[in-house]
């Protein structure tokens, strides 16, 4: 068995960070679907957090690339 290179084992926390982004974007979804508009406070907030989170994936990503 081989052992895993350095540069290998960056690029695979930078690929298990995005995926973990995913997840979390996955579980904002499904918080917003369950309020179904009926939480000011969801409404007013999540969206916020959702384009936030976005933006870290996209740049993480093209990080990532550099990797």
């Amino acid at each position: 068995m081989t052992a895993r290179s350095t540069r290998n084992k960056i690029r695979f926390q930078a690929r298990s960070a995005s995926e973990d982004i995913y997840r979390a974007q996955t579980h904002l979804g499904q918080l917003a679907a369950l309020a179904d508009d009926r939480s000011d406070y969801i409404n007013d907030n999540l969206p916020v957090i959702m384009l936030a989170l976005d933006s870290v994936k996209v740049t993480l990503d093209k990080f990532a690339e550099g990797l």
